[in-house]
Protein backbone atom coordinates (compact mmCIF):
# COMPACT_ATOMS: atom_id res chain seq x y z
CA UNK A 1 0.00 0.00 0.00
CA UNK A 2 1.64 3.29 -0.91
CA UNK A 3 1.64 5.94 1.89
CA UNK A 4 3.15 8.74 -0.52
CA UNK A 5 1.58 10.26 -3.26
CA UNK A 6 2.21 12.76 -5.64
CA UNK A 7 0.09 16.06 -5.91
CA UNK A 8 -0.46 19.20 -7.82
CA UNK A 9 -1.28 22.10 -5.98
CA UNK A 10 -2.74 24.93 -7.40
CA UNK A 11 -2.55 28.53 -6.05
CA UNK A 12 -6.04 29.62 -6.23
CA UNK A 13 -7.75 33.84 -5.62
CA UNK A 14 -8.65 34.19 -1.92
CA UNK A 15 -12.67 34.52 -1.89
CA UNK A 16 -14.45 36.69 0.84
CA UNK A 17 -18.09 35.67 1.82
CA UNK A 18 -19.68 37.92 -0.85
CA UNK A 19 -17.45 36.29 -3.49
CA UNK A 20 -18.74 32.97 -2.23
CA UNK A 21 -22.15 34.04 -2.10
CA UNK A 22 -22.11 35.19 -5.73
CA UNK A 23 -20.58 32.13 -7.31
CA UNK A 24 -23.66 29.71 -5.27
CA UNK A 25 -26.02 32.23 -7.14
CA UNK A 26 -24.31 32.03 -10.14
CA UNK A 27 -24.29 28.30 -10.00
CA UNK A 28 -27.26 28.32 -8.99
CA UNK A 29 -29.39 30.08 -11.48
CA UNK A 30 -27.95 28.02 -14.36
CA UNK A 31 -29.82 25.24 -13.18
CA UNK A 32 -33.00 24.45 -15.14
CA UNK A 33 -36.25 25.57 -13.83
CA UNK A 34 -38.12 22.67 -14.58
CA UNK A 35 -35.77 20.11 -13.05
CA UNK A 36 -36.35 21.96 -9.49
CA UNK A 37 -40.32 21.39 -9.57
CA UNK A 38 -39.81 17.93 -11.34
CA UNK A 39 -39.60 14.83 -8.46
CA UNK A 40 -39.42 16.99 -5.90
CA UNK A 41 -36.28 18.59 -7.13
CA UNK A 42 -33.81 15.55 -5.61
CA UNK A 43 -32.21 14.99 -9.17
CA UNK A 44 -32.46 18.93 -10.67
CA UNK A 45 -29.82 19.17 -13.75
CA UNK A 46 -27.91 22.07 -15.01
CA UNK A 47 -29.19 24.03 -18.42
CA UNK A 48 -27.36 23.77 -21.77
CA UNK A 49 -26.24 27.29 -21.73
CA UNK A 50 -26.80 27.31 -26.02
CA UNK A 51 -27.65 31.16 -25.53
CA UNK A 52 -23.83 32.00 -23.69
CA UNK A 53 -20.49 33.37 -25.27
CA UNK A 54 -17.64 33.40 -22.77
CA UNK A 55 -15.10 35.73 -24.00
CA UNK A 56 -11.72 36.65 -21.67
CA UNK A 57 -7.98 37.42 -22.54
CA UNK A 58 -5.30 35.52 -23.00
CA UNK A 59 -1.08 36.45 -22.95
CA UNK A 60 0.70 34.00 -25.31
CA UNK A 61 4.88 34.12 -25.06
CA UNK A 62 6.52 33.47 -27.87
CA UNK A 63 8.35 30.42 -25.96
CA UNK A 64 8.69 28.86 -22.70
CA UNK A 65 11.93 29.62 -20.21
CA UNK A 66 12.05 26.18 -20.31
CA UNK A 67 10.66 23.77 -23.04
CA UNK A 68 10.21 19.76 -22.98
CA UNK A 69 11.09 18.13 -25.74
CA UNK A 70 11.07 14.40 -27.98
CA UNK A 71 14.17 13.66 -29.89
CA UNK A 72 15.70 10.72 -31.63
CA UNK A 73 19.12 9.50 -30.89
CA UNK A 74 20.10 11.17 -33.83
CA UNK A 75 18.72 14.80 -33.46
CA UNK A 76 20.38 17.54 -31.35
CA UNK A 77 18.57 19.55 -28.99
CA UNK A 78 17.80 23.12 -30.71
CA UNK A 79 19.60 26.19 -29.95
CA UNK A 80 16.81 28.57 -27.74
CA UNK A 81 17.99 32.16 -27.19
CA UNK A 82 16.97 35.55 -26.21
CA UNK A 83 18.33 39.11 -25.32
CA UNK A 84 16.44 38.33 -21.75
CA UNK A 85 14.47 35.72 -20.36
CA UNK A 86 12.48 38.45 -18.80
CA UNK A 87 11.27 39.89 -21.94
CA UNK A 88 10.66 37.20 -24.04
CA UNK A 89 8.01 38.35 -27.20
CA UNK A 90 4.02 38.47 -26.16
CA UNK A 91 0.85 39.16 -27.54
CA UNK A 92 -2.52 39.52 -25.74
CA UNK A 93 -5.19 37.35 -27.50
CA UNK A 94 -9.05 38.12 -27.40
CA UNK A 95 -10.98 34.88 -27.40
CA UNK A 96 -15.11 34.23 -27.77
CA UNK A 97 -16.19 30.46 -27.44
CA UNK A 98 -20.19 29.20 -27.16
CA UNK A 99 -20.90 25.68 -26.85
CA UNK A 100 -20.88 23.54 -29.95
CA UNK A 101 -24.34 22.16 -30.85
CA UNK A 102 -25.13 18.42 -32.75
CA UNK A 103 -28.04 17.19 -34.50
CA UNK A 104 -30.13 14.25 -33.78
CA UNK A 105 -27.51 12.16 -36.19
CA UNK A 106 -24.77 13.39 -33.83
CA UNK A 107 -23.41 15.41 -36.48
CA UNK A 108 -21.69 19.01 -35.46
CA UNK A 109 -23.99 21.55 -36.54
CA UNK A 110 -22.08 24.50 -34.57
CA UNK A 111 -18.57 24.28 -33.31
CA UNK A 112 -18.90 27.42 -31.14
CA UNK A 113 -15.73 28.70 -32.23
CA UNK A 114 -16.67 32.31 -32.58
CA UNK A 115 -13.13 33.09 -33.20
CA UNK A 116 -9.66 34.66 -31.89
CA UNK A 117 -8.19 37.89 -31.88
CA UNK A 118 -4.77 39.54 -31.58
CA UNK A 119 -4.37 43.12 -29.48
CA UNK A 120 -1.88 44.05 -32.29
CA UNK A 121 -1.37 47.11 -34.87
CA UNK A 122 1.01 47.46 -37.55
CA UNK A 123 3.38 50.33 -36.66
CA UNK A 124 6.09 52.09 -38.78
CA UNK A 125 9.97 51.75 -37.71
CA UNK A 126 11.24 54.62 -36.24
CA UNK A 127 14.79 53.09 -36.67
CA UNK A 128 17.15 50.98 -39.04
CA UNK A 129 18.16 47.67 -37.73
CA UNK A 130 19.55 44.02 -39.37
CA UNK A 131 15.79 42.62 -39.70
CA UNK A 132 13.96 46.00 -41.53
CA UNK A 133 14.91 49.51 -42.85
CA UNK A 134 13.53 52.31 -41.15
CA UNK A 135 10.41 53.15 -42.09
CA UNK A 136 9.05 49.63 -42.87
CA UNK A 137 5.83 48.34 -41.50
CA UNK A 138 6.05 45.71 -38.40
CA UNK A 139 3.34 44.44 -36.15
CA UNK A 140 3.60 45.47 -33.04
CA UNK A 141 1.34 44.48 -29.96
CA UNK A 142 -0.89 47.01 -28.35
CA UNK A 143 0.39 49.74 -26.05
CA UNK A 144 -2.20 49.20 -23.94
CA UNK A 145 -5.45 47.32 -23.42
CA UNK A 146 -8.18 49.43 -21.57
CA UNK A 147 -11.58 50.18 -22.45
CA UNK A 148 -12.04 51.60 -24.98
CA UNK A 149 -9.80 49.25 -26.85
CA UNK A 150 -12.01 46.31 -25.16
CA UNK A 151 -15.20 47.91 -26.47
CA UNK A 152 -13.28 48.64 -30.30
CA UNK A 153 -12.62 44.87 -30.34
CA UNK A 154 -15.96 43.88 -29.27
CA UNK A 155 -17.63 46.24 -32.29
CA UNK A 156 -14.94 45.25 -34.65
CA UNK A 157 -14.41 41.57 -34.25
CA UNK A 158 -16.45 40.22 -31.59
CA UNK A 159 -20.01 41.05 -33.00
CA UNK A 160 -19.94 40.52 -36.02
CA UNK A 161 -18.29 36.82 -35.85
CA UNK A 162 -21.20 36.24 -33.43
CA UNK A 163 -23.78 37.37 -36.22
CA UNK A 164 -21.74 35.70 -38.91
CA UNK A 165 -22.00 32.23 -37.29
CA UNK A 166 -24.65 31.81 -34.62
CA UNK A 167 -27.16 29.38 -35.77
CA UNK A 168 -29.50 30.47 -37.42
CA UNK A 169 -32.45 28.78 -35.44
CA UNK A 170 -31.25 31.04 -32.94
CA UNK A 171 -31.43 34.26 -34.83
CA UNK A 172 -34.20 36.26 -32.60
CA UNK A 173 -33.16 34.25 -29.17
CA UNK A 174 -31.26 36.71 -26.72
CA UNK A 175 -27.48 36.17 -26.92
CA UNK A 176 -25.54 36.65 -23.67
CA UNK A 177 -21.77 37.10 -23.30
CA UNK A 178 -20.34 36.59 -20.58
CA UNK A 179 -16.93 38.32 -19.27
CA UNK A 180 -14.90 38.74 -15.84
CA UNK A 181 -14.56 41.52 -14.09
CA UNK A 182 -11.90 42.94 -15.33
CA UNK A 183 -11.53 46.83 -15.04
CA UNK A 184 -10.86 47.12 -18.67
CA UNK A 185 -14.13 45.26 -19.75
CA UNK A 186 -17.07 47.06 -20.78
CA UNK A 187 -19.50 47.75 -18.20
CA UNK A 188 -23.89 45.77 -18.93
CA UNK A 189 -25.15 49.01 -19.82
CA UNK A 190 -22.03 50.43 -22.00
CA UNK A 191 -23.34 52.19 -25.10
CA UNK A 192 -21.68 49.00 -27.15
CA UNK A 193 -25.20 47.37 -26.49
CA UNK A 194 -26.16 49.90 -29.28
CA UNK A 195 -23.84 48.38 -32.15
CA UNK A 196 -25.25 45.04 -30.43
CA UNK A 197 -28.57 45.81 -31.20
CA UNK A 198 -28.28 46.57 -34.81
CA UNK A 199 -29.88 44.57 -37.04
CA UNK A 200 -32.27 42.98 -34.53
CA UNK A 201 -30.29 41.24 -32.39
CA UNK A 202 -30.34 40.78 -28.97
CA UNK A 203 -26.97 40.66 -27.25
CA UNK A 204 -26.29 41.27 -23.79
CA UNK A 205 -23.38 41.47 -21.71
CA UNK A 206 -23.10 39.92 -18.39
CA UNK A 207 -20.52 39.34 -15.47
CA UNK A 208 -19.28 35.91 -14.48
CA UNK A 209 -18.85 36.40 -10.23
CA UNK A 210 -15.35 37.73 -8.99
CA UNK A 211 -12.43 35.91 -8.88
CA UNK A 212 -13.74 32.79 -10.54
CA UNK A 213 -12.07 31.69 -13.36
CA UNK A 214 -13.23 28.30 -12.86
CA UNK A 215 -16.67 29.65 -14.25
CA UNK A 216 -15.47 30.56 -17.36
CA UNK A 217 -15.00 27.91 -20.33
CA UNK A 218 -12.03 29.44 -21.48
CA UNK A 219 -9.76 29.82 -18.23
CA UNK A 220 -11.47 26.53 -17.36
CA UNK A 221 -9.55 24.56 -19.88
CA UNK A 222 -10.19 26.33 -23.90
CA UNK A 223 -6.44 28.65 -22.89
CA UNK A 224 -4.35 25.60 -21.83
CA UNK A 225 -5.76 23.39 -24.48
CA UNK A 226 -4.76 25.72 -27.77
CA UNK A 227 -1.86 27.05 -25.54
CA UNK A 228 -0.38 23.46 -25.16
CA UNK A 229 -1.16 22.86 -29.34
CA UNK A 230 0.59 26.35 -29.87
CA UNK A 231 4.00 25.59 -27.84
CA UNK A 232 4.55 22.80 -30.04
CA UNK A 233 4.60 25.14 -33.39
CA UNK A 234 7.64 26.43 -31.63
CA UNK A 235 6.89 30.21 -33.34
CA UNK A 236 10.11 32.49 -33.65
CA UNK A 237 7.98 35.80 -34.78
CA UNK A 238 5.15 37.95 -33.55
CA UNK A 239 3.66 37.31 -36.69
CA UNK A 240 4.23 33.41 -36.13
CA UNK A 241 2.77 33.77 -32.94
CA UNK A 242 -0.58 35.42 -34.13
CA UNK A 243 -0.54 32.56 -37.27
CA UNK A 244 -0.13 29.27 -35.42
CA UNK A 245 -2.80 30.60 -32.42
CA UNK A 246 -4.76 30.66 -35.11
CA UNK A 247 -3.85 27.49 -36.22
CA UNK A 248 -4.70 26.25 -33.33
CA UNK A 249 -8.49 26.69 -33.49
CA UNK A 250 -8.65 24.15 -36.01
CA UNK A 251 -8.58 21.72 -32.43
CA UNK A 252 -11.40 19.02 -32.73
CA UNK A 253 -15.04 20.47 -31.35
CA UNK A 254 -15.20 17.63 -29.15
CA UNK A 255 -12.63 19.00 -26.47
CA UNK A 256 -14.88 22.02 -26.33
CA UNK A 257 -17.51 20.54 -25.57
CA UNK A 258 -16.00 18.62 -23.58
CA UNK A 259 -15.21 21.62 -21.34
CA UNK A 260 -18.49 22.81 -21.40
CA UNK A 261 -19.00 19.77 -19.46
CA UNK A 262 -16.25 20.50 -16.96
CA UNK A 263 -18.00 23.89 -16.76
CA UNK A 264 -21.19 22.25 -15.25
CA UNK A 265 -19.46 19.95 -13.05
CA UNK A 266 -17.56 22.66 -11.29
CA UNK A 267 -20.70 24.59 -10.62
CA UNK A 268 -22.24 21.78 -8.97
CA UNK A 269 -19.34 21.37 -6.68
CA UNK A 270 -19.62 25.57 -5.83
CA UNK A 271 -22.95 24.85 -4.83
CA UNK A 272 -22.37 21.44 -2.54
CA UNK A 273 -19.13 23.59 -1.46
CA UNK A 274 -21.05 26.92 -0.40
CA UNK A 275 -19.04 28.78 -2.80
CA UNK A 276 -15.48 27.62 -2.10
CA UNK A 277 -13.12 27.09 -5.28
CA UNK A 278 -11.31 23.97 -2.75
CA UNK A 279 -12.52 21.17 -4.55
CA UNK A 280 -11.90 17.99 -6.98
CA UNK A 281 -14.25 18.15 -9.94
CA UNK A 282 -15.18 14.80 -10.66
CA UNK A 283 -14.81 12.61 -13.73
CA UNK A 284 -17.46 12.51 -15.90
CA UNK A 285 -16.89 10.07 -18.56
CA UNK A 286 -17.03 13.05 -21.21
CA UNK A 287 -16.42 11.29 -24.47
CA UNK A 288 -19.28 9.22 -24.01
CA UNK A 289 -21.20 12.01 -23.49
CA UNK A 290 -19.72 14.58 -25.93
CA UNK A 291 -22.29 14.56 -28.62
CA UNK A 292 -24.97 14.45 -25.98
CA UNK A 293 -27.66 17.96 -25.34
CA UNK A 294 -28.80 16.64 -22.33
CA UNK A 295 -27.71 18.52 -19.24
CA UNK A 296 -24.94 17.81 -16.80
CA UNK A 297 -26.92 15.66 -13.77
CA UNK A 298 -26.85 17.61 -10.15
CA UNK A 299 -26.63 14.45 -7.74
Amino acid sequence: MKEIRRITSELKPSLTAANERARVEYALMHLERSSLTSQGGINPTFRADMDVVHIDEKWFYRTRKTQNMYLSHREEAPHRECKHKNHIQKIMFLSAMARPRYDAQGNCVFDGKIGVWAYTEWVQAKKKSQNRLRGAWELKPCDKVDREKSREYLVKYVLPAIKEKWPESDRWNTIYVQQDNARTHIKPDDPFLQEAARGGWDIRMIYQPPNSPDTNILDLGWFASIQAMFHKKMPKTLPEIVAKVNQSLAEPHQKLNRIWLSHQACMREIIKHKGSMHYAVPHLKKKTRETRMSPCSFD
